[in-house]
């Protein structure tokens, strides 16, 4: 797998079970490939393609389908010490978009060499388009305002 379209495929394709939004909905928020460039370069081609790999192998087992999708996923991904952290990480990426740290008995076996693993922000834009503000049915507070007088409009319930 490689920082090409066939890397991105696979990224989006994973992210769409691991947030429980529609790929047309991921792709909409424009962050795509950023938050792919984000995992490269906090953890490396090396480890971004062997991640994407399994995912891609995960997806393919389970032809997507539910339940095998989500016992897999449990099973591969999130109890997994290796990618436990990191899909984590690319699901808090989508909602909050900030890369959050690794912890670090993770960087301790896997992360020897690894640069900017560190709290931060993708992009100014991935704050505006986090998963987190549509899930909330509000909007990111200081960029995107929610126009005149929709403060009289009751919040969703």
């Amino acid at each position: 797998m490689d920082k090409t379209t066939a890397g991105l495929d696979a990224f989006l394709a994973i992210s769409v079970p691991l947030t429980g939004y529609s790929k047309i909905a991921l792709v909409a928020t424009g962050m795509a490939q950023s938050y792919l460039d984000a995992v490269h370069r906090v953890i490396g081609t090396e480890m971004t393609d062997e991640y994407l790999t399994l995912t891609a192998r995960i997806l393919q087992q389970t032809g997507g389908k539910e339940p095998a999708l989500d016992r897999e996923i449990r099973q591969q991904l999130l109890a997994s010490l290796k990618y436990g952290p990191l899909t984590r990480n690319i699901i808090q990426m989508w909602y909050w978009g900030a890369w959050l740290p690794l912890p670090p008995a993770w960087m301790a076996k896997y992360g020897k060499g690894i640069k900017g693993n560190e709290n931060h922000f993708v992009s100014p834009e991935a704050y505006q388009q986090g998963l987190i503000w549509n899930a909330m049915g509000s909007h990111p507070e200081g960029s995107k305002q929610p126009g005149f007088a929709s403060w009289s409009i009751a919040p969703l319930s």
